[in-house]
């Protein structure tokens, strides 16, 4: 066990030591943060007075000709929280800037950043001040103490230098943590922070700009998904964090009345409430809990937040909605809040200058944020294809909505019984007694009230229906979306039975069919099935039957009955002509939509002038150290597989729309352990390129592999994709005879290009050619012809021309689920073009 630690710890220590040795600025700015912090005394409870002018920096002291405290207050620290957060922010953030720009350039730019971070906070809050907001014009005689700026500065800066993947997950991850800190906490290093990352963004912008790199990347639709995922989960512990912040002063921070808000007994309204309400009402309201069922309450919804989030990341469409439905209700509870705040009566005496200034400050950021997360998650729905299992869907639901009502129910019988229509002004007293155990907000139809003489069990029921409810309603969204994912997702057993008829039997894209949001059809005796997606009324099926091929026929036709029967459009996409005699005797027309390239590789050799280019790649990758590594994606190193992101990454950014769907696999399709991957790594782990290849069975076995991944580095060696290819031919021929390069979509042969178009097949050739400088279908089938394979039609069956219009739209919301408007347009410009 020793020795098995020792290969774990040992390299550790030894890579973290490189690391310090790289970075010897970060090194002397952590060695004189942590003396001068501990020799100060800061480390506890802040600079003792003696230490102010050098530990802290402030409007006051400049204008005394304390101009070093600028510089000498990065070295210095307010409490011990904040001292491990600057010393891990050092570590990662500077030391991440280091790396990239070397010593001295960080060195300019930490220390010009501290200047523009205090700069821009003395401008902001004496701009501020006049207005008297309540919150930023009271930090203007305030000593900035802390390197939180000059670090985020420089590390965002620095962030131009990164990988597309990178450097967009550091700018999402800073700028959304910035942003909570600043609008729940509030305090000036929050506000610091929060200038420091949008100078070093701007500084970053500007480096690009310079080199001309500067243009909004694409991100693939896995990346979305995690980005999104990532900005929810940060926002959604933002009543945590401000519940932990001492005097937290932020314009979010009232949402922790909203959110956090606990459910207070009815004794404590009664004490609190029963007379003229003021804002200690408020207080007392949230300042005991009712118990380990008012703490539950009150930490509902980050969790709920929280589980949407995980289930985002993996493409759950009903984690979208339930977060989109979560932020609506928190932009609804927040007006009426803020409402009820500014129409209470205050005491008299208290002041009322500023009020409305504070009032704006607050609403605004209350309302807005929420907004537009709600509004940005929208607008991205088209990544999240993945659904729940209907049946369980169904079942949680009327599980949480039978609890409700049984609740609602026994509620409101207790209150007839005890006489409520009388007492609490009939029926609208019990809509507010009803609304405010189960949404936390104050309502005034409760607060006003005085609840002597009533009923325990009217107690009891009051206090804690909310709780049970929204306890229950959490676990019925664990279920759907946690469970419901280790289950495998929508109708695991029909993909698990989809899954074995396609090793039974099935064309070289069938493995396709097991790709979300493919939903399935299965003949009764369930010898076969068709894998197809709805859009609209058109369904659209993906490569041919699945099965053995003895029922491909009677499939196909069982498919087209149930068709008829449920009102849809059957369109048959991708398909060999295997069943173009049953579909043309019953009135279907067809039109090529793609030619699949296919090598004989059993005996292929390397060999005459036309495998020259092949011959060269390989000879180029060997002088560099560079092999093929297969295996399947889990199973490949962690440092691979974060590069193969990187690489995929940096190819979406270089496209001008998203990435395409349907036929064509991304990152999410590579983990199946059934699909093999090809890497091409150097010596030093280095990835190159990677291609990914899909089983072909027969009766149980796999007989081919089909190519669908591909993604190269923009600066690897010329060749590449030949040398994966060529060392897939190498690899897979001792055990399969033939391999598919798999279809080029909208591209088709030479020879039938060359023959006159007509009707859709004109208008498809036309698209082709408009699309080439966006994907590059042509281009790839171009690339295809080097390896001198035979040509196999793949159709698209249809059989009313009058449907094609519907059909179309399928198509493109099949490729390109993610499109937006904005998108529409830009494709349309290139098309017309």
């Amino acid at each position: 066990m020793s020795l098995a630690l020792n290969r774990v710890v040992v390299p550790a220590i030894r890579q973290a030591g490189s690391h310090l040795r790289s970075t010897p600025f970060t090194l002397i700015v952590l060695l004189l943060f942590i003396v001068l912090s501990i020799a100060s005394g800061s480390l506890l409870m802040g600079p003792p007075e003696p230490w102010l002018p050098v530990a802290g920096v402030s409007l006051d002291g400049l204008r005394a000709g304390e101009w070093w405290s600028i510089w000498t207050s990065l070295f210095f620290t307010t409490n011990p929280l904040a001292y491990a957060t600057a010393i891990l922010m050092m570590l990662f953030l500077l030391g991440l800037a280091e790396r990239h720009f070397g010593p001295l350039k960080t060195a300019g730019v930490f220390l010009g950043g501290q200047f523009a971070c205090v700069s821009a906070f003395l401008l902001v809050t004496q701009i501020a001040r006049p207005a008297d907001d309540g919150w930023l014009s009271r930090m203007a005689d305030t000593r900035l103490i802390g390197p939180y700026g000059a670090i985020l500065a420089t590390a965002m800066a620095a962030s131009a230098l990164l990988p597309t993947l990178w450097q967009r997950r550091l700018r999402t991850v800073t700028l959304s943590i910035s942003l909570l800190l600043l609008l729940y906490v509030g305090h000036a290093e929050t506000v610091v922070g929060f200038l420091g990352a949008l100078i070093g963004l701007a500084a970053g912008w500007w480096m690009q700009s310079s080199q001309g790199h500067l243009h909004l990347h694409r991100s693939t639709g896995r990346e979305v998904r995690n980005l999104l995922s990532l900005t929810m989960a940060i926002f959604a512990v933002g009543p945590i964090v401000t519940a932990a912040a001492k005097s937290p002063s932020g314009p979010l921070s009232l949402l922790r009345d909203v959110i956090l808000n606990p459910l207070p007994t009815l004794s404590q309204l009664e004490s609190s409430c029963g007379g003229t309400i003021d804002v200690a009402c408020l207080e007392t309201g949230r300042q005991a809990y009712t118990g380990p069922f008012g703490l539950a309450l009150a930490v509902v919804p980050v969790v709920l937040l929280l589980i949407c989030a995980d289930g985002m990341r993996r493409g759950r469409r009903l984690a979208l909605g339930i977060a989109i439905g979560v932020q609506l209700v928190v932009v609804a509870l927040s007006a009426i809040y803020l409402a009820l705040f500014a129409g209470m009566p205050r005491a008299q005496g208290r002041p009322h200058v500023g009020m409305l200034n504070t009032a704006v400050v607050h609403l605004i950021p209350l309302v807005l944020v929420p907004l537009v997360l709600a509004v940005l998650m929208f607008v991205y729905r088209g990544h999240f294809r993945v659904a729940s299992s209907g049946r369980l869907r169904r079942r949680v639901f009327w599980w949480v909505g039978l609890t409700g009502g049984a609740l609602i129910l026994a509620y409101t019988a207790v209150w007839l019984a005890s006489g409520g229509m009388d007492r609490d002004g009939g029926l609208l007293g019990l809509a507010a007694e009803l609304a405010r155990q189960y949404l936390p907000v104050p309502l005034p139809g409760v607060y006003r009230k005085v609840f002597a003489d009533r009923d325990v069990l009217e107690v009891f029921l009051f206090s804690y229906s909310g709780t049970v409810f929204w306890l229950v309603a959490l676990a019925g969204v664990w279920v759907l979306l946690v469970r419901g994912h280790l289950a495998g997702g929508l109708d695991h057993q029909s993909r698990q039975k989809a899954r074995a008829l396609v090793k039974q039997g099935g064309d070289s894209l069938s493995w396709m069919a097991l790709w979300e949001p493919n939903k399935y059809w299965f003949t009764a005796d369930g010898n076969g099935g068709v894998a197809y997606q709805q859009h609209g009324h058109v369904a659209l099926t993906l490569a041919g039957p699945l099965g053995p091929a003895e029922h491909h026929v009677a499939t196909a036709e069982g498919f087209l009955e149930f068709c008829s029967q449920h009102a849809l459009i059957p369109c048959f996409y991708s398909c060999t002509d295997e069943l173009w005699p049953m579909l043309q005797s019953k009135g279907f027309r067809r039109v090529a939509v793609a030619q699949e390239t296919r090598l004989r590789i059993r005996d292929l050799e390397f060999r005459g002038k036309e495998w020259q280019n092949v011959r060269t790649s390989l000879n180029r990758a060997a002088k560099r150290g560079i092999t093929a590594s297969w295996g399947p994606y889990s199973e490949l190193p962690h440092a691979v597989r974060a590069q193969v992101s990187e690489v995929s990454e940096e190819w979406a950014a270089q496209k001008k729309i998203p990435e395409m769907g349907f036929t064509l696999g991304g990152l999410d399709e590579l983990e199946d352990d059934d699909v093999l991957c090809c890497v091409a790594v150097d010596e030093a782990g280095f990835v190159y390129g990677v291609t990914s290849w899909l089983p072909v069975h027969q009766d149980g076995k796999v007989v081919s592999w089909t190519l669908d991944f591909m993604r190269r580095r923009g600066d690897a060696f010329p060749g590449v994709m030949e040398f994966l290819i060529a060392s897939a031919v190498l690899h897979l021929r001792e055990s399969v005879e033939v391999i598919s390069l798999s279809g080029s979509p909208l591209a088709r042969e030479k020879g039938e290009i060359e023959q006159q178009a007509k009707g859709l097949a004109g208008i498809l050739d036309v698209v082709g050619q408009a699309l080439e400088p966006v994907y590059g279908f042509r281009s790839l089938a171009s690339f295809k012809s080097r390896f001198q394979p035979e040509y196999r039609s793949l159709y698209m069956y249809y059989q009313d021309p009058l449907h094609l219009p519907a059909m179309g739209r399928a198509l493109s919301r099949a490729y390109l689920p993610g499109l937006s408007v904005r998108h529409s347009a830009r494709l349309l410009r290139t098309l017309v073009g």
